[in-house]
């Protein structure tokens, strides 16, 4: 939360954002109409736009610029669906950090990966416990470990690899159960009722809406 709101950060995600909205498939847009609309899209996610956001982008070989446009590069234009959608998850986990504090009882740093997961961005959020699991001890890494797992789990569901998906949703409500002392204020007995049908979804490759952690969208 801190990051997205501190007026030295890139700002990359109302670029990537602005980049979205202005494009349909993936094609070159204007640079001056994305910077146009990244710079509103920056007001409302309290990100400082500038220039070196947009040039993240491009060093991260996200974004191709040139010319005076802006496009997705073309190798991954055939993945347009995907990158719009992850945006605009990105988009909406970010307004919600830096226009919402974190419940009593949740720390910020628990808060933000949680977040993560509520909003689908499912592989951040996997990398993102993943680094706190590792540095933790104790029922607390249990806990990190379970919600590493789930992002795995709801990662190989979208896909489509439904055997992952439901190997790895068993040994995360096993992780949960084993650190639910060191929950970090989420209820994991309510989260434990919400995961026991997935299994069979995931078996089945059905979905539903997604379990909520922390997040009243």
């Amino acid at each position: 939360m801190q990051a997205a709101s501190d007026p030295h950060h890139a700002g990359f995600v109302a670029w990537a954002a602005a980049y979205a909205r202005c494009a349909s498939g993936g094609e070159a847009q204007p640079e001056a109409t994305v910077a146009a609309r990244a710079r509103a899209l920056g007001a409302a996610l309290r990100q400082a736009v500038r220039e070196d956001g947009l040039r993240t982008l491009v060093r991260a070989r996200l974004l191709w610029r040139g010319r005076g446009r802006v496009a997705l590069p073309r190798p991954y234009r055939p993945y347009w669906p995907y990158f719009h959608t992850q945006v605009t998850r990105l988009e909406g986990a970010t307004a919600f950090l830096v226009s919402r504090a974190a419940p009593p009882g949740v720390p910020d740093e628990v808060y933000r990966g949680l977040v993560l997961f509520d909003f689908g961005l499912f592989f951040a959020c996997h990398e993102y416990f993943e680094g706190l699991w590792r540095e933790s001890a104790g029922p607390r890494r249990d806990f990190y470990h379970g919600l590493v797992q789930l992002a795995a789990a709801f990662y190989h569901h979208e896909k489509g690899n439904r055997h992952g998906a439901v190997t790895l949703l068993r040994r995360a409500v096993r992780r949960l159960q084993a650190g639910t002392a060191e929950a970090c204020g989420v209820d994991v007995a309510a989260l434990l009722a919400e995961l026991e049908p997935w299994s069979d979804r995931f078996a089945a490759g059905q979905s539903a809406p997604y379990p909520v952690l922390v997040a009243a969208r």
